[in-house]
């Protein structure tokens, strides 16, 4: 009895270190960017207190940043993923998060809203929402960051 016991302990352990060591190596790029898109925006673009971050996968992908300054204004900080081209907007110039997905439920009645994210997309900088239909495709709805315009849709994917 006590060998079957100390065999499925061991089998416990053993699947459990893989199932951590699975999701520390498939989190490990997102962190990564994290980190690098913290620093980048730290030096550049006078970050000090970093809060939400998103990557954004359009005609390029792009990692964004939300925090504040040293002054304690509330910024937005784009970078490139290529070429490390940064853009930096006062968050009081932008539409939120919740106006972005209501936005999206406006235009496009979806299912469920899956995330919002931050990019540029055609050197504007945007809300992208992504959402989930009735028929259980997936859609995409992106406003410009700055005026809440509809930039496009994409759906049924």
């Amino acid at each position: 009895m006590k060998k079957v016991l100390t065999s499925i302990l061991v089998i416990m352990l053993v699947l459990i270190f893989s199932v951590t060591l699975v999701l520390t190596r498939s989190l490990s790029p997102y962190n990564q960017a994290k980190a690098e898109t913290t620093e980048l925006a730290s030096r550049r673009a006078d970050l000090r207190d970093a809060e939400d971050f998103y990557w954004f996968n359009g005609n390029e992908t792009y990692f964004t940043i939300t925090g504040s300054n040293s002054e304690g204004t509330p910024i937005v900080v784009i970078v490139q993923q290529d070429g490390g081209e940064i853009k930096v907007l006062n968050e009081e110039d932008t539409i939120s998060k919740e106006r972005a997905i209501q936005l999206t439920v406006q235009r496009e009645t979806p299912k469920k809203i899956l995330e919002a994210r931050i990019g540029q997309y055609n050197d504007t900088p945007v809300w992208e929402v992504s959402f989930e239909l009735e028929n259980g495709s997936i859609g995409y709805a992106t406003f410009s960051l700055t005026s809440g315009e509809w930039v496009r849709t994409v759906k049924n994917i």
